[in-house]
This record gives C-alpha cells, sequence and structure tokens, in this order.
C-alpha cells in the first residue's frame, strides 16, 4: 500500500509547529487568557460609546482635498480608533513581560505607545485645525527618527542587533554595527509610514497587518520558540477594531492606530531577526509605499504621473473598483506573499 503523502504533507506545518512549541510556556499562557479575554471584551465595549463621544464632541476625520471624490462623505468620521486598541495591546503585552518574563513583550509595547504618541498628536493637530494635516511631514519624520532611535539603544539590551535571517537559507547573515544602526531606523521611520499610507480604505491597514502579524509571528514562534501568546496579544485587539472599521467605517484608525502598526512590525522583526520576511508579510505596505516614490519622482522627473492617484489602492478606486473589492484583492495579495514567507523557514 502506497504511503500516505496527501495526509503528512497537509499536517506538516502542525508537525512543525508541535515541534517548536514550548509547552511548558503555553501551559503558563493559558493562565494569561481569562484576564486578556475580559480586557479584549472591555474593548469591544469601549468601540461603541468613544464612537458616540467622537461624534458628539465632532472629533472627526478631515478629508484631504487632494483625495478621491468617492471619500466625501467619509468627513466627519470618528477617528483616533488606535486610541482604544494600542494600549490594549500594550497592556496584553505588558502582561505577557511580566508573567512570562520574555523581554519581546515589553520591547513591542513601548515601541506601539511610542509610535501612537507620534499618531496622536498629528491626529488632535489634526482635528484642532479642522484639516487632513496635523503635523507636519518634517515634525513626524523628526519624531520618529527619535523614538527609533530610543527604541535601538533599549534593544540593544535586549539581543545582539548584527545578524539578519534570510529567508529560504539556514544560514545568517552578520553585517556591521553602524550599517544595523542605520537599517534599523529606516524600517522603524519607513514601516510606520507605510502602514499609515495604506491606511486610506475601510477595512485595508487593519486588514493586511491581520495578515502580516500573524505570519510573522508565525515565523518567530517556528524559528525562535517565540510565545504563542504573541499572537493573542497582537492580533485580537486590531481584529476588534476591524469589527467596526470594516466598510462602511464607524470609526478610523487615524495616525494613532496606522504609525504604531508599522513599529510593532519592526519590534516583532528586531527583536528575532527577521527584518528580511517583512518584505514577503509586508507586501502591500511595501508596494504602497513605492507607489508613492514613484509618483512623486516621475512628476517631478517628466511632469507626469504613472498612477491616477497614489497611493496605490486610490488609483484603483478612481479605475471604478469598488472600495471593498480593493481591500479584500490586497488582503490576499498580502496573504500570499506571507506564505511565501512562512516557506522560507520549513
Amino acid at each position: 500500500m502506497a504511503p500516505a503523502y496527501g495526509d503528512s504533507s497537509k499536517n506538516f506545518l502542525i508537525i512543525k509547529l508541535k515541534e517548536k512549541i514550548n509547552y511548558k510556556n503555553i501551559k503558563e499562557e493559558e493562565m494569561l487568557l481569562p484576564i486578556s479575554l475580559i480586557i479584549i471584551f472591555i474593548e469591544f465595549l469601549l468601540y461603541p460609546k468613544y464612537i458616540n463621544w467622537a461624534r458628539k464632541k465632532q472629533f472627526g476625520q478631515y478629508i484631504r482635498p487632494e483625495g478621491p471624490d468617492l471619500h466625501g462623505y467619509k468627513q466627519g468620521t470618528p477617528t483616533a480608533g488606535g486610541i482604544i486598541f494600542i494600549p490594549v495591546i500594550a497592556i496584553l503585552n505588558f502582561i505577557g513581560f511580566i508573567f512570562l518574563k520574555d523581554v519581546v513583550f515589553l520591547y513591542i509595547a513601548i515601541s506601539a505607545l511610542l509610535f501612537s504618541f507620534i499618531g496622536f498628536f498629528d491626529d488632535f493637530k489634526s482635528i484642532l485645525k479642522k484639516e487632513a494635516m496635523g503635523l507636519t511631514p518634517k515634525g513626524k519624520l523628526i519624531l520618529q527618527i527619535l523614538f527609533s532611535v530610543i527604541l535601538y539603544f533599549l534593544f540593544f539590551k535586549f539581543s545582539s542587533p548584527f545578524k539578519l535571517n534570510i529567508p529560504y537559507i539556514k544560514n545568517t547573515f552578520e553585517i556591521n554595527s553602524i550599517i544595523y544602526f542605520i537599517l534599523y531606523i529606516f524600517l522603524y521611520t519607513g514601516f510606520s509610514n507605510a502602514t499609515n499610507l495604506t491606511d486610506g480604505l475601510d477595512g485595508l491597514a487593519g486588514g493586511t497587518f491581520t495578515i502580516s502579524s500573524i505570519f510573522t509571528i508565525l515565523i518567530a514562534i517556528l524559528s525562535f520558540n517565540a510565545p504563542v501568546y504573541l499572537l493573542f496579544s497582537i492580533v485580537l485587539p486590531i481584529s476588534i477594531f476591524l469589527i467596526f472599521n470594516a466598510k462602511p467605517a464607524k470609526i478610523f484608525m487615524g495616525d494613532t492606530g496606522s504609525l504604531a502598526l508599522g513599529a510593532i512590525l519592526s519590534a516583532l522583526t528586531t527583536y528575532y531577526h527577521i527584518e528580511l520576511f517583512l518584505l514577503f508579510t509586508g507586501f502591500i505596505f511595501i508596494i504602497e509605499t513605492l507607489s508613492v516614490i514613484i509618483q512623486v519622482i516621475s512628476f517631478k522627473i517628466t511632469g507626469k504621473r504613472v498612477f491616477l492617484m497614489s497611493p496605490i489602492h486610490h488609483h484603483f478606486e478612481l479605475k471604478k473598483w469598488p472600495e471593498e473589492n480593493i481591500t479584500f484583492r490586497f488582503i490576499i495579495i498580502n496573504l500570499i506573499f506571507s506564505i511565501i514567507a512562512l516557506g522560507g523557514i520549513l
């Protein structure tokens, strides 16, 4: 009788997970579930109250005048939704740090809060000024670089930052500390801006981040026995937010949420030295950013635009693609590339 090759290959990922997961830690992580579920439930209850409060106080989104005409109806939608799910992510990760004694939780919590602070400052100024722009691009960049430098020196204490793991290659690649410092700052500032740029359609940034974070964490679990609780502490809070952010969105995450998402992905990848995997798990974020760079360079050099509008999701909007179709297709594309990334460590 032929061996059941199909059955064994189908369970390959499960087998690998069983080999890599530290079951002693799993028992400890299970103890955190009751209090964590209570916190998640509180988050779910808070959003309707915040939405109602924000509407009464006119704490709403201002749409850029150069944006698509289709977005006019979104004017005034409550924004800065990250003010709830980012603290929840931070609290759950602080709990993980206290009970599991793993510094990765502290690192993620600090990263999320620092970059969320930049975003909240930007959102708050935008609402006070009653226009789409809050902080100037220069002011935002200075804060991003400053906080990245702070995190870098914290990161030095947590783990040696001189090695990179390469997808599909088992060996690590060592790099000079100065070069890594530059790459580290570039990753934090670049990816926080990338997730911010992607936050232009209902559910797009949150949905893409959910896929990116799940697969980035799975890669860390399979490669470095990362805590499984990371899936809970990062993915569930953003999933609760998406319930209220799906089209038609009742609330936007604002820069308060979107800048922090890039910082969380940066923290995950730098802590486990899987930065290069982000080329796959964060594929849509990178494409969104590249579309803006290409558009700006093309217009400055030739006076012509490559896209009808950038970031690229607006290009497809002006091509008359329904918003929910763009969101769904972009998330599926990111899922495909994330699966490719996962294959790089199996």
